[in-house]
């Protein structure tokens, strides 16, 4: 979790100011084709400042192919839209960040509404 420790313990959020990526969220959208059959599509919710932290990358073969992921944790201020217990973030939400898309696969709140912290997975290459 993105936070400072203080001298005689406990932790604080992360200033505002250490937000310093811009970072676009996706809201899937469900809707029904002129075929007449469900259709998906992912369309842009918000930009928003967050704080990036990388936690790990790794690679494995996958199916005869090699396969790679990151494990990335972002911190952002409190949005009710963005708040896992009103909404099912990993399932209707996605970041996208310089090109890539990462896919949320954790959201929690920080302490009182203090912002939020996601955990994402993003294919690499």
């Amino acid at each position: 979790m993105a936070r400072r420790d203080l001298f005689k313990g406990g932790s604080i959020p992360l200033e505002p100011g250490a937000r310093d990526r811009a970072v676009t969220v996706q809201q899937l959208t469900e809707g029904t084709g002129s075929s007449g059959f469900p259709t998906s599509s992912w369309t842009t919710l918000a930009t928003v400042w967050m704080q990036k932290q990388d936690m790990r990358a790794r690679e494995r073969y996958e199916f005869g192919q090699l396969s790679a992921s990151a494990d990335t944790r972002w911190e952002m201020g409190y949005r009710t839209d963005m708040d896992p217990e009103l909404v099912d973030v990993a399932k209707v939400r996605r970041l996208v960040y310089q090109g890539r898309t990462y896919d949320i696969v954790e959201a929690s709140v920080i302490g009182r509404r203090d912002g939020i912290e996601l955990v994402t997975l993003a294919k690499v290459g």
